[in-house]
């Protein structure tokens, strides 16, 4: 019954969202970040946290700075969502996307060949899948399945909508090889732990644990890697650079290809990114457990 009332609670907003401008519903959206942020504090002692390990350097005010803009780039995440149909579509998506360093990304996608796209929780990273789709390249996404079953496929709906194909986290093994061996666009969000039997490595100076995975399907099919971004600018809604921040080709590095190696590489890669926008990162999920 629990999980209805949240699912209701969730369309209810969506709806009251749809209904308004796009304006006065930017300007509800950063109501109710100003509420999470500032009045009910929501997860405020593992942002927090997070926070003052990745950013030691910076004063109180500092971080809660980075704290106010990360949600309002959640909720803003989700006028997006609301929008994204009614705003973006074939003809007029170049009007809010920049692509950048995607050349080598894009030939081999392509060409037919198996892509893995290595993300995290950076950025709008549902709307770059959403742009994937729309530009004929509908990716396949890892992703784990809601708590909330309600909410899972109202999420998974707007994933679907322009094409996107998604791997249910628990059924991944099989499914991935089918998806590399047709030679499909893999998304994987590689800032989710591991576990215990994870690779560990250090992102922002703290243990991580890694999946294994981008490094056992980038050797058995001999497919590039791409470290993915989608970064909102000046905080406006629909516009982004989406860049291939990095490019491997693993037949090229084979010292990159072990799964440690691998997972330096990337989480080295994506600190940077963050580092360069901390408000748009997801500070508010428990990634580091192991210090």
């Amino acid at each position: 019954m629990k999980d209805y009332l949240v699912y209701i609670l969730v369309r209810l907003i969506v709806s009251v969202l749809q209904m308004l401008t796009l304006e006065k519903a930017v300007a509800l959206a950063d109501g109710l970040a100003w509420l999470c942020s500032d009045v009910f504090k929501v997860r405020d002692r593992l942002v927090e946290d997070n926070l003052l390990h990745a950013f030691p350097e910076k004063t109180p005010a500092e971080r809660h700075e980075i704290v106010r803009g990360m949600w309002r780039h959640l909720l803003r995440m989700l006028v997006e969502a609301a929008f994204a149909e009614r705003k973006i579509h074939l003809n007029n998506w170049k009007d809010f996307v920049t692509l950048e360093n995607e050349v080598p990304a894009l030939r081999a996608m392509y060409e037919g060949r198996p892509v893995l796209l290595a993300t995290g929780h950076l950025g709008n990273f549902e709307f770059a899948g959403y742009i994937l789709g729309l530009i004929g390249i509908p990716a396949y996404s890892v992703a784990r399945t809601l708590d909330n079953p309600y909410l899972d496929h109202y999420l998974n709906s707007f994933r679907r909508s322009s094409g996107q194909q998604l791997i249910p986290k628990k059924q991944a093994a099989s499914m991935l090889n089918q998806a590399m061996e047709l030679g499909k666009t893999v998304a994987i969000l590689t800032d989710q732990d591991a576990g215990p039997g994870g690779v560990k490595s250090k992102c922002f100076g703290r243990t991580v644990s890694s999946h294994k995975v981008v490094s056992i399907l980038a050797q058995m099919f001999n497919a590039p890697v791409g470290i993915s971004s989608a970064i909102r600018h000046n905080e406006e809604l629909f516009h982004f650079t989406i860049s291939v921040v990095e490019y491997l080709e693993v037949s090229e590095h084979p010292e990159l290809a072990n799964p440690k190696a691998m997972a330096k590489w990337y989480n080295d890669s994506m600190e940077r990114v963050i580092r360069q926008t901390p408000s748009q990162y997801w500070w508010l999920h428990k990634r580091w457990r192991y210090d």
